[in-house]
């Protein structure tokens, strides 16, 4: 019985003795197989053994690659069925259970299956079960049948399911062992085996006669290796020799070899000798919330990144890694900490993932979400699409667009390139034909996506949905071309089934080393995030082992969702069917024993224990236990010098602290102040906007991202509000020969309104909510109508003439030249109405205003240069006399315009107290607008960005963008 098992503690030197008897082989010519944990384990012991010189003659896999070479040997077996197609058919038996409930039956039917339970059997074995317990009668029932059925179509699709893989090729090598050969395999970095795993290591070595070498962390006696010695007891018998290691304090560093050498000595031991002093080498780190236990671990790590430690030699464990991912990732970006760690991500949320799935959502479910469309569109191989797809999204929020089939009738009416139309209509085609022809377009999509886009090259996370969806499409091909798929009803998806499936494709993906702006700290691989089972065939450094909550580690039981241990405790006491014994009588505590050992025993210098004592809500939480049994093996007080901070202290590198706050600074880029430099033209309200904040300009003005929001309402009534006004006042000029405002025509004015609001609201819509429409249109009526009889009430003697005069637009015919300020700065905008006396005393401006509208005095102090502006163009384009300029409110309490007049110019307006002014004060208020518009252009052109938080936003209500202001230009 050539079985070699290799025991001892954790720092026994296990690693050396397995690459012994690999060297061993390796010298007697032969090619051994390597086999570890997890892929990380294979991918690093293949390094090893390059360094080694072994490379080529070694092979370090994982078990799943043992099984691959074990029905390689053994020659053909059925074809295999799929994880996807499984889950598939477990589903489809069940009657479309819950996808955990779906998990649970594959865990059950695995676990009968290595076990070689066939239907039968099980019938027999729940029918004395039933005959002891009859309330489990319906139970009993019903996985029976699920099993039976199972296996019924299994033989029906010609196919076989991993397990029956590979003890289908494992019993091949009990029959004719010379199949195997002599290849010796090393099992090295188990602290248990599954029972596929003892089935294959007893058939390679007691059967096929195969050198197989176990290593396996047990020391009889220890109280932390009760979890794992039903294992030995298992192995024991099978091993033709035992080699027991003894502890080796060499393991560790010298600075740090007594105390971490005592941990693992001591650890859970009851008659355990006098505690040592932890000389640093064992911490504690308390953080007030998850966030600051995080923070205290960055932090720590930061310093012996600085102390020249690398960061590949420093690990981060935790019990649900998942739980703490994103939060991780922000806290050790935010300081430039590299790591890496493995996390699930969903195939529905990377871009690949998230595009095909939009294609399939488009083209069979045209009530899908918008958005569906607008993923899939964004990932299309045609640039073109890629530009288009953004004003798609712009016109259907602005139209108040939510579904699928309306994007794509606004897509037809733009009049856009059909071939983004004709492919959904290919994949529409496509279900309707069948779901094989559905999952074949669909793979061809797949690829379309891929091929020419910019996902072409993308990150190792596309390429890993790339893969997954592959896999996927493919398994689900096989599966529904096969002729007996047919005959088990519900088998086949139809569309929603498909998008259902691919929606809960999962796969796992390697975070990339990366930071939110901060440099990376350390150099060579980055910090390792795992869970502690991880850790198990590999040494670090520096360990900091975070989430020691009482409840997460040690973990509670967890409740089997398929059958309780009761049940299957009587299940296994009244027919004796091992097979389900495994999970019965589990010691849950035992096992997070071990595994608490197996982690604190890792770290060669360093071992940091850390764990929180609120939740985010301040609720207190529980330290583990374990972190006693750990204290109380060091005379010295560790919880006393524990590293602690308070929850939502915010230390270095904490939220936003990337780096130093630095008030914006002027434009350094050459292009930016070349095309600066180059404006010529620019709009008063631009100007007006710099004056304001010249980061607000630079932000809406310059770099000017196109809104895909619909238009605010305010701005939609504003713009509803001028059209109308001027379709009332030509409507009148149109009928009276006059557009001036009088009581006798106000009955008509109010007419002309309501048919110009109806007329003119499709152009501007109010509001995408129509339950909102009618109100806010009742609202803006009633203002108007009250301007309206303001104005008429008022009896102005002077003349509307012109109405939204324009300068300096180059495509109105019948607008005026640009306002020239000088060095090559021009003005261009919009008069909304210029009034005109009879007499011919002079001209007065007029701009629409909401309800707010400043008084000459104040124009300079609330950097109002539109009127200003718009006089000095008249009176420039005209050679007219411009007598005075008025903001004119259109709503609010008090509608009387407020300005400047001229007080000597003969016109006669009911002008507010302080808007009259004599001709030289007029022209200087005039002139400080032009100025300062002039002014304001300089700036603008020099690049002399500046952050002005006062003056930012309406009134004063202070920055717009502060994160940009708070950063460097």
């Amino acid at each position: 019985m050539p079985i070699l098992l290799i025991t001892g503690p954790a720092n026994a030197g296990k690693a050396r003795a397995v690459f012994d008897e690999l060297r061993r082989h390796h010298s007697r010519g032969r090619r051994p197989l390597l086999v570890v944990p997890t892929r990380a384990d294979s991918e690093r012991y293949s390094e090893e053994l390059v360094s080694g010189g072994l490379a080529g003659e070694v092979r370090a896999v994982r078990f799943d690659g043992l099984i691959a070479e074990i029905v390689r040997r053994a020659g053909p077996v059925p074809r295999p069925l799929g994880a996807l197609a499984r889950e598939r058919l477990l589903a489809t038996l069940s009657g479309r259970a819950s996808r955990g409930m779906t998990c649970a039956l594959g865990a059950f039917v695995s676990e009968l299956q290595v076990q070689r339970v066939s239907p039968v059997r099980l019938r027999e074995a729940l029918r004395e079960w039933v005959a002891v317990d009859p309330a489990a009668r319906t139970r009993a029932r019903r996985l029976g049948t699920i099993y039976e059925e199972y296996e019924r179509a299994l033989s029906a699709l010609d196919c076989s399911d991993p397990e029956q893989r590979a003890t289908a090729a494992l019993d091949v090598l009990r029959r004719e062992p010379a199949r195997w050969g002599e290849m010796p395999v090393l099992f090295y970095g188990f602290d248990d085996f599954t029972p596929l795993q003892l089935d294959a290591v007893e058939t390679l070595g007691v059967i096929a006669g195969a050198d197989v070498t176990v290593s396996l962390t047990f020391e009889r006696g220890r109280e932390a290796f009760a979890g794992r010695a039903r294992t030995f007891q298992t192995l024991r018998p099978l091993a033709s020799e035992h080699r027991e290691l003894a502890p080796r304090a060499e393991y560790y560093e010298r600075c740090s070899r007594r105390a971490l050498h005592h941990l693992e000595r001591q650890l859970f031991e009851s008659s355990a000798p006098a505690p040592v002093d932890a000389q640093g080498a064992v911490r504690l780190l308390e953080g007030g919330g998850e966030r600051a236990e995080l923070e205290l671990v960055a932090e720590e790590i930061l310093a012996l990144l600085a102390r020249g430690v690398p960061a590949r030699e420093i690990a981060v464990a935790h019990r649900a890694p998942a739980t703490i991912t994103e939060l991780l990732e922000e806290v050790f970006a935010a300081r430039g900490i590299p790591y890496t760690l493995h996390r699930r991500v969903r195939f529905a949320d990377t871009a690949l993932g998230g595009a095909l799935l939009g294609a399939l959502h488009s083209a069979c479910e045209p009530e899908a979400e918008l958005e569906q469309l607008l993923r899939w569109l964004r990932v299309s191989p045609q640039e073109s699409t890629l530009r288009v797809a953004d004003e798609l999204e712009a016109r259907a929020r602005r139209a108040g667009v939510t579904t699928v089939a309306d994007g794509r009738a606004l897509w037809a009416a733009a009049r856009w390139s059909g071939e983004p139309l004709q492919v959904l209509a290919r994949l529409r085609d496509g279900a309707a034909a069948g779901v094989e022809v559905l999952v074949e377009r669909t793979a061809e999509e797949l690829e379309r996506l891929v091929a020419g886009s910019q996902l072409k090259d993308a990150s190792p996370r596309e390429a890993r949905a790339l893969e997954a969806g592959r896999k996927a499409l493919g398994e689900l091909h096989e599966l529904v071309c096969a002729p007996a798929a047919r005959a088990i009803p519900g088998l086949l998806p139809d569309p929603a089934a498909l998008i259902a499936i691919l929606r809960g494709l999962e796969l796992v993906v390697e975070s990339p080393l990366a930071s939110l702006g901060a440099p990376l700290v350390g150099s060579g691989e980055g910090v390792a995030v795992l869970d502690p089972l991880a850790l198990r065939a590999r040494r670090v450094r520096a360990l900091f082992l975070c989430g020691l909550q009482e409840g997460v580690f040690p973990a509670p039981a967890r409740a089997e969702p398929l059958l309780s241990e009761d049940e299957r405790r009587r299940l296994v006491e009244s027919s004796g069917l091992l097979a389900l014994a495994g999970g019965a009588g589990a010691d849950t505590l035992a096992t997070e024993r071990y595994l608490f050992y197996a982690a604190v025993s890792r770290p060669e210098e360093l071992l940091a224990l850390s764990w929180h004592v609120a939740d985010d809500d301040g609720l207190p939480r529980s330290r583990s236990l374990f972190v006693d049994d750990v204290c109380d093996l060091f005379t010295c007080d560790l919880h006393g010098a524990r590293g602690r901070r308070a929850l939502g202290e915010v230390g270095e590198g904490g939220i936003g602290s990337v780096g130093p706050a630095s008030r914006i600074a002027p434009l350094r880029e050459e292009r930016v102040l070349a095309q600066l430099g180059e404006q010529r033209m620019w709009s008063a309200s631009a100007l007006e906007a710099w004056a304001g904040c010249p980061v607000r300009w630079f932000v809406e003005r310059f770099l000017a991202a196109q809104d895909l929001e619909p238009e605010p309402e305010p701005l939609a009534r504003g713009a509803l509000a001028h059209a109308a006004l001027r379709d009332v006042l030509d409507g009148l000029r149109a009928e009276t020969g006059s557009a001036r405002l009088r009581p006798a025509i106000l009955a008509r004015a109010r007419e002309l309104l309501r048919a110009a609001l109806t007329e003119r609201e499709g152009e501007h819509p109010l509001s995408i909510v129509p339950e909102r429409v009618p109100g806010v249109r009742r609202r803006l009526e009633a203002d108007l109508e009250r301007y309206l009889e303001h104005a008429a009430t008022r009896d102005s003697p002077l003349e509307p003439t012109q109405l939204e005069l324009s300068f300096g637009f180059a495509d109105d015919p019948d607008g005026l030249p640009p306002l020239e300020l000088g060095d090559g700065i021009r003005v261009r905008g919009r008069i909304d109405r210029v009034d005109i006396d009879p007499g011919g005393a002079g001209a007065v401006v007029y701009d629409y205003k909401g309800a707010h509208a400043p008084d000459g005095a104040r124009w300079m102090r609330e950097r109002s240069f539109q009127v200003p502006l718009y006089m000095r163009a008249l009176e420039s384009a005209t050679g007219a006399h411009v007598a005075g300029g008025f903001y004119q409110p259109l709503s609010g309490r008090d509608l009387r315009a407020r300005g400047a007049l001229e007080l000597d110019a003969g016109i006669e307006l009911d002008c507010v107290r302080g808007d009259t002014y004599e001709r030289a004060e007029l022209l200087g208020l005039v002139r400080e607008g032009v100025d300062a518009a002039r002014e304001a252009a300089q700036q603008a052109r020099a690049g002399e960005l500046e952050a002005r938080p006062t003056t930012c936003g309406f009134g004063e209500s202070g920055c717009m963008y502060p994160e940009i202001c708070r950063c460097e230009s």
